[in-house]
Parts: C-alpha cells; structure tokens; sequence
C-alpha cells in the first residue's frame, strides 16, 4: 500500500512540474527612464509573442509557453533590442545607460551569455589585429602582414573549436549556437555530435528540427557518401547523367554565365582540365543559367571544353 501512495505521489509531482510548464512564463521589466515604452517580444521570423507597453518604466506579464530558442525584447523608447536565450525560465529585464541591457532568464542564457563574453574578447581581439594589419600594408610589411593574417586565422580557428565544444555539451542551447554561425563553419561531423547530443525532451524545438535538417543535407555530401545521380539537358538538347561523364575523378563545377566569380575562376579549371584531362580527369560543368543563349554564349567565350549541363 505504501508503495502505491509513494507512486501516486511521484505521479502528482510529476504532474505538477508538467502544469507549471504548460503555464507559461512571467516577464518583468524595470526600465524608469523608458517611461510608457511600446514592448515587443518575438522569435525567429518576426514571429510576436508579446505586444504591450510599459507603465512607468515597470511591466509584469504572463506569456504562453515558447520552444528553447533565442529571443528577442524590443523596449522601443530605448532604440536597440536585446536578445537572450529562453529556456521556459521566468524573464527579468533591467537596462543601464552605461552597460546596456542585462537579462535574467534562467541557467543557459547564463551560459549564452558566458559564452558571448568570450565573443566579445575575440571580436575586440581581431579589431586590434585589423589595425596592426592596416599600418604593415600602409608601410608596405609584406611579412609583417603575413604574420598577423597568420595569426588571425589561428584566432578564428580557436574560437570555432571554443565555440564547437561549447555546443557538444549544452543540449539544445548547442544547437542554436552551431545554426546561429557563431564560431566560423562546421563540418558534417561537427554538426552531427552536436546534433546526437540533444536531450530528446527537445526533439520538438525549432533549433532541433532545423538543426536536423542541416545534418541531412551536410549527409548527402559528405566524404564518403554515394553519390546520388542526377540528369540535365546538354547544349545539344540530350539528357546527360553525371555518372554517364568518362572519368576516373570527376568534378563537378556549378556555375553561371552571370556569376563573374565563376568566370574568374574558368582559365584555371581550363588549365586544369589540359594538365589532367589524359589521366583519368574530367569536369562536369552544371549551370545555374536561366537563359540557354547566355549559357552557351558564356561556354564559347571562356572556352570550356568539357560536358556541361544546365
């Protein structure tokens, strides 16, 4: 029998937490100088979940639950909005006219916000390497610039793996830091740790379901991955699969007659093609050209000898 009311009770607490989840949560501002401010609170795709004003500089609501994700306050009297990371915890909001905002909003904005810190030490970091860099160019230091835009990248790279290891062990909070771009590019291996990481009481947020999207996408070209095969209209009119292109390596060029980049970068691969074309290499040139006559008149003028599609 007391086993019976023990499971009953661990039911009511349970039952309890899940109520106070469904309430919602409560958000406070304190900002005397913003007198009877407009406030706005929404999430990504200018999607509002809030639309009020302040009395006196003071507000307390009670707003309908949200998804973990980053969120946006907007105090229109004072011009800029502040964001921080909503984790279902209540919201405090105070500004200083010195410092800003500060936001308190539970246990992984904390983390945000550490996180944010050392951002911002970066940041300030590269602008002083910025203007190190400018004078060696103005006195003409070639090693001088090497030097600092070896040194950079040494940065970027640090703070991407900082960032990275961040995001492998802060549940769905490393996920919207990974799709928020913070830290540089992520490889598909990357993406995947932060992914298979994500406690699955989160599987339904936003960042979840996108960041799941990403991996697969990041999947399909991978290293390693089968290529999947896919035909278009040559120049003559003929369809052409790209596993029907002679080759032992081939690599398969997106490009348009628009695109100067691309062009930039077409004596190059014609360069290339010369040098490798008898040992097994090819090109696939696929283009993203809506116009058939720029697209063939942009293959005649950079000379392009290899199969293309579009």
């Amino acid at each position: 029998m007391k086993k019976i009311l023990i499971i009953a009770a661990v039911a009511s607490f349970l039952s309890a937490c899940n109520n106070n989840v469904s309430e919602g949560f409560e958000l406070t501002i304190d900002i005397p100088s913003a007198g009877n401010s407009p406030v706005k609170v929404s999430i990504e795709g200018d999607s509002i979940i809030y639309d009020g004003n302040l009395t006196d500089g003071k507000l307390s609501a009670s707003i309908d639950p949200i998804d973990n994700q980053f969120t946006m306050v907007q105090v229109l009297e004072l011009g800029q909005p502040t964001v921080y990371y909503h984790d279902g915890s209540d919201v405090s909001v105070t500004f200083d006219e010195e410092t800003g905002y500060n936001v308190e909003a539970g246990v992984m904005n904390d983390s945000a916000d550490a996180l944010n810190a050392r951002g911002a030490f970066f940041g300030e970091t590269m602008q002083v390497l910025e203007q190190k860099y400018m004078v060696a160019m103005d006195s003409g230091n070639v090693q001088v610039q090497n030097e600092i835009r070896a040194e950079a990248m040494q940065l970027m790279e640090n703070q991407r793996k900082i960032n990275l290891d961040f995001a492998k062990r802060n549940d769905i909070l490393g996920a919207a830091i990974v799709l928020s771009g913070q830290g540089g590019d992520y490889s598909y291996e990357d993406l995947k740790a932060v992914f298979e990481q994500v406690s699955e009481q989160y599987h339904n947020a936003p960042d979840y379901i996108k960041l799941s999207e990403k991996v697969g996408v990041f999947e399909r070209s991978s290293i390693g991955t089968k290529f999947k095969d896919f035909s278009q209209a040559t120049p003559d009119g003929e369809l052409l699969e790209v596993l029907a292109v002679d080759g032992k390596y081939v690599l398969v060029d997106f490009w348009a007659s628009w695109c100067k980049p691309c062009r930039a970068a077409n004596p190059a691969l014609v360069a290339l093609y010369n040098t490798y074309a008898g040992k097994g290499f090819n090109i696939l040139g696929v283009s993203l050209d809506r116009d058939e006559n720029s697209w063939k008149q942009g293959i005649l003028e950079d000379g392009l000898p290899w199969p293309q599609v579009s």
